[in-house]
This record gives C-alpha cells, structure tokens and sequence, in this order.
C-alpha cells in the first residue's frame, strides 16, 4: 500500500507542481519501487485520458433546460 503522502506527491508529479528536489527524489524512487512507477503511469494515464474528454455538454439537455425555462416565464 502505498502512503498517503506518496499517492500526493505521485498527483503532484502528475500535474508539474512538485519542488524540483521533490521530483528527483521521486523519480529516484521509481527506479527502486515498481508498483510506485507502476501507479505513476496509470496516473499518467488517466489524466491524458481527462484531458481528453468531451467538457461540453449534448444539444439535447441544452435544448430541454431552455424549454423548460421558457415554460416558467410563460407561467408568470
């Protein structure tokens, strides 16, 4: 199991935003520890794959909250 610092600096490193000693020290430890670089690439992974997801949502929702809106305003 890894420690829970660890797995914060293992987002850190992820993400760029680990001190430069910090990120040697860690890049150390993947050369000794294969389940620590084994855990890094799948968080590699996992963020190339959130960078890649749709982040706007489908006409049709879009479409109904309109309506729906309208359908209020229309009350009044």
């Amino acid at each position: 199991m890894i420690k829970t610092s660890t797995q914060n600096e293992l987002i850190q490193y992820v993400y760029n935003e680990l001190a430069d000693d910090a990120r040697e020290q860690l890049e150390t430890a993947f050369m000794h520890d294969e389940e620590l670089a084994e855990t890094c690439s799948e968080l590699l992974l996992i963020q190339n794959l959130l960078n890649g997801a749709i982040r706007s949502p489908k006409d049709r929702p879009i479409e109904n909250i309109l309506n729906y809106s309208k359908s209020l305003s229309l009350q009044s």
